[in-house]
């Protein structure tokens, strides 16, 4: 099942459901090494994005949803993780900017530009104990496989993405706050990377209905 004008609330109330249901897991990952308000900070930004998103005149376009509810969170969310997560979600938008709906092209395209730009913005690299560390395997992943269907890609973009959060539990932080702690870092999963990975899933769990 492709993303198209009809479905992409159904999408993102989907998204916006999950943060919420999962915010306590996701403040107890970053309670061990920053803050511990990650996840209040997700449920909060992808539930205001959804009001927001909400109150566009019913035939807005894909990318129209997905600007609002992106900029919503960014306007929302405090700290590094905002504009981080935002790009996100907004390289997804621009994707289907042209075609109106999400399918496999514009989803690979999506992950790619989303990848590459959040490194820009942050600097963070591969191994660096970020939201990198799930988001770079999903899109190399998703370009391996991008003569698949979506409902294939996405699943196997959840997957590596999956992968990528384990792989943060025996790094040790080189950005952010948790940086500090030096090797006290290792042996913890990075939050940033696990919201990430709960937003594939969703995705995947969405189109695979």
């Amino acid at each position: 099942m492709i993303i198209t004008q009809e479905n992409i609330r159904d999408l993102l109330k989907a998204i916006t459901d999950d943060f919420e249901k999962n915010k306590e897991e996701l403040c107890g990952y970053d309670r061990a090494i920053g803050d511990g308000d990650h996840g209040d900070s997700m449920a909060r930004g992808t539930r205001d994005g959804y009001r927001a998103v909400m109150e566009l005149p019913f035939d807005s376009s894909v990318f129209e949803c997905i600007k609002v509810y992106s900029r919503t969170m960014l306007a929302t969310i405090g700290g590094a993780i905002g504009p981080i997560f935002s790009t996100v979600i907004m390289e997804l938008g621009r994707a289907a900017r042209a075609t109106n709906q999400i399918g496999a092209t514009e989803y690979v395209t999506g992950l790619k530009n989303a990848a590459k730009k959040v490194m820009d913005l942050g600097g963070a690299q591969v191994g660096d104990k970020t939201l990198v560390d799930a988001l770079v395997p999903a899109a190399d992943t998703a370009a391996k496989n991008s003569d698949k269907s979506l409902e294939e890609i996405a699943l196997l973009a959840e997957t590596a993405a999956g992968e990528g959060v384990t792989a943060t539990i025996s790094m040790q932080a080189k950005m952010g706050r948790s940086h500090f702690l030096r090797e006290k870092s290792i042996g913890h999963q990075d939050a940033g990377a696990t919201s990430l990975y709960y937003m594939l899933r969703t995705i995947s769990e969405f189109v695979n209905r």
